[in-house]
């Protein structure tokens, strides 16, 4: 069959057929039969986390019918258990706090991140996050003062409690006449038959549901980091690293998409974030305040200021995938007023250690007493030299400068790699709708959040997954209503 003769049924039909073997498989259905539905509504958006909660809220807000479902018992997906960090620049609290910045700064660091990101994403992104930022303070989500983090040369990224950001979300919906089903996963999308999605099949419990959505659908389920099979398949490195997402993470959303044709990008560049101790599994990027990361035989492997992605595919190559965090009293002290980088819960679980001298220290943590100190010493007279041998010359992305670690007493702990979030899936466009293998928009179909591909690209800034959710989020919403 030449190229001309495959007409978008056809190859509808085919993907179909090839999906049945993932079971997820799109149902036909005729729209004008409503007895082939249990619900109708205007939008179905599948997920609760800030992308879910934020495009419901808006799509409700501007006079939608929507139903929103979950299949977890408890909301939020992995924004629930993630810092919150939310990048935005131009705000009233950057300007309060001194910070220079601006949205041709940010694409320029988005971008050189990314390496291989969509350049339209990018722009979208630090054109509406300004907006996003009002949108969201004017509902009543409270924001924190702007803090620094991987990839970014100045603070952007504005701390929020994330269960307080859904709260507002989730009330707004529910009092505009939204709905909120939990324990009800989705199964498969609907579709006519000229395949466009006209619905959700979902399950509440043993109860199968079909969800007519007259306006459209919209995937917010989050990715794949609980699942083994799409790990394995398309990055099986990150199997080894902890697991921290959303317990609901399973793929859901992108098995759904893909089976529609979707394209799916960034698949290969998922990586584990760096800077979780193994037994607290909590967080801290001391690194990004100038702590050295060295390994088990006390030597460090890797410039610290890269970005925390990067740090976790490079320690899991280290022995047991440890890298101990090594830095002195000054360090400390800075790293305690940043929100990221505390070390209180660690220290109160016996998971930070300090001693007077680098050769305590070493013994606390189990390296080489002589390695430990000759690595810091190395590492001190590459900054003064301003050659350090594996090129440091920032805290992170070309902001800050590093500073000796002299003064004790010294600190350390362990950390290691947590896969969180897999930050790919489904191309989408600009207005956030999801795109197939040819660069066609798959009609009814939007995506959101963590689950979409192509703004991320091969690395990922701090603060923008959770930006990346609520800007696309509410742009989702707005493009259904306009169509």
């Amino acid at each position: 069959m030449h190229a001309k003769d495959l007409t978008r049924r056809t190859l509808f039909k085919r993907t179909a057929a090839v999906s049945a073997m993932a079971g997820f498989m799109p149902l036909v259905a005729d729209a004008k039969d409503a007895a082939a539905f249990d619900v109708e509504t205007d939008v179905v958006v599948i997920g609760t986390g800030a992308a879910g909660s934020s495009a419901a809220a808006r799509a409700a807000e501007l006079g939608l019918k929507v139903v929103v479902l979950e299949k977890m018992r408890v909301a939020g997906g992995s924004t629930a258990v993630c810092n919150g960090g939310f990048c935005i620049c131009g705000t009233d609290l950057q300007e309060k706090a001194g910070i220079k910045d601006s949205p041709e700064l940010f694409e320029r660091e988005l971008l050189a991140m990314g390496k291989v990101n969509d350049p339209a994403l990018v722009r979208t992104f630090v054109t509406k996050c300004l907006d996003t930022y009002h949108w969201a303070k004017g509902l009543g989500v409270e924001f924190g003062a702007p803090t620094t983090g991987a990839g970014m040369s100045v603070p952007r990224q504005h701390m929020t409690k994330t269960s307080q950001m859904l709260g507002v979300f989730h009330d707004l919906i529910r009092a505009k006449g939204g709905e909120i089903r939990m324990n009800t996963a989705a199964r498969r999308l609907i579709t006519d038959a000229d395949g466009k999605v006209i619905g959700v099949e979902a399950a509440a419990g043993k109860k199968a549901l079909r969800i007519r959505a007259k306006k459209g659908v919209v995937i917010a389920a989050g990715g794949w980091a609980r699942s083994e099979d799409l790990l394995r398949r398309f990055t099986p490195a990150a199997e080894k690293a902890l697991k921290l997402g959303g317990l609901g993470n399973t793929g859901d959303g992108t098995k759904m998409a893909w089976a529609l044709g979707a394209d799916l990008l960034d698949v290969s560049y998922t990586k584990a974030t760096y800077g979780f101790n193994p037994k607290t599994q909590t967080s801290a990027f001391v690194m990004y305040n100038g702590a050295v990361i060295v390994n088990k035989k006390g030597e460090r492997f890797a410039d610290e200021s890269r970005p925390y992605k990067e740090l976790g595919e490079l320690v899991m190559q280290e022995p047991d995938g440890i890298g101990y965090q090594v830095y002195d009293a000054a360090i400390h002290a800075e790293a305690q007023k940043d929100p990221l980088a505390k070390t209180d819960y660690l220290k109160k679980n016996g998971e930070l250690f300090e001693a007077d001298t680098l050769e305590a220290l070493a013994g606390k943590i189990g390296v080489p007493a002589d390695a430990l100190v000759r690595t810091v010493k190395a590492y001190n007279e590459g900054l003064a030299k301003g050659a350090d041998a594996f090129g440091r010359t920032s805290l992170s992305a070309g902001g800050g400068k590093p500073q000796p670690i002299t003064k004790a007493p010294f600190y350390a702990f362990a950390a290691t790699a947590c896969l969180l979030s897999t930050y790919c899936g489904p191309k989408i466009d600009t207005e956030a709708r999801v795109v197939n293998i040819f660069g066609e928009v798959i009609p009814g179909l939007w995506a959101a959040g963590e689950g979409t591909g192509g703004f991320h690209g091969a690395a990922y800034m701090s603060g923008t997954s959770v930006g990346k959710a609520v800007i696309f989020g509410k742009i989702a919403a707005e493009s259904i209503a306009k169509a």
